[in-house]
């Protein structure tokens, strides 16, 4: 037990920069036999239960999770801003590859959105996950923002006059969206 409490804190380890900044557990979660999985998807969904963290759900993402749903679902619900309501929502999109009543609180919640600060416009790596037509068109409305980050992804998602393949040029072994894995 001991030995699965120290692979949990490898695979989300604290939220301090230091820790976080460029990290990545997919090469670990690679590694796990059957019996670790569901050990790590019960103990993530408990903590998930008490913790908005986002790594903590993009893991339950990364191995497929079903029975996170009801968790990651709690919050969604939980959450006041757009941003993180489209957050939430693109994690059970991902886990249903797909799912209506999730691309319509996302459209929704994108027809809200007023952008305060540039960063903010990496939403679009979320909404564009949804492969929605409308999803596209509200995102499409911010090509043109005043802030730069949020008119570059906006272009940058949608290929905007061949603006991601402009960006691609340097790294061909890549596209733009494995970047946001």
């Amino acid at each position: 037990m001991r030995e699965s409490e120290l692979l949990l804190k490898k695979i989300i380890p604290p939220k301090t920069r230091e820790e976080r900044d460029c990290f990545s557990n997919e090469d670990i979660i690679a590694e796990l036999n059957q019996e670790q999985i569901k050990y790590i998807e019960k103990r993530l969904i408990e903590l998930l239960e008490t913790d908005n963290d986002y790594l903590i759900a993009e893991t339950l993402v990364h191995i497929k999770s079903e029975k996170s749903i009801p968790a990651i679902f709690k919050q969604l619900k939980k959450s006041s801003s757009s941003f993180e309501k489209i957050k939430w929502a693109s994690f059970i999109n991902e886990i249903r590859n797909g799912d209506k009543e999730m691309e319509l609180i996302a459209y929704n919640e994108c027809k809200k959105m007023e952008f305060i600060y540039e960063i903010q416009g990496i939403v679009f790596c979320d909404l564009i996950k949804f492969k929605s037509p409308r999803i596209e068109k509200e995102i499409e409305k911010y090509v043109e923002h005043k802030y730069f980050l949020v008119n570059h992804y906006a272009k940058l998602v949608l290929n905007y006059n061949g603006y991601s393949d402009n960006k691609n040029q340097t790294d061909d072994s890549k596209k733009w969206w494995e970047f946001w894995k």
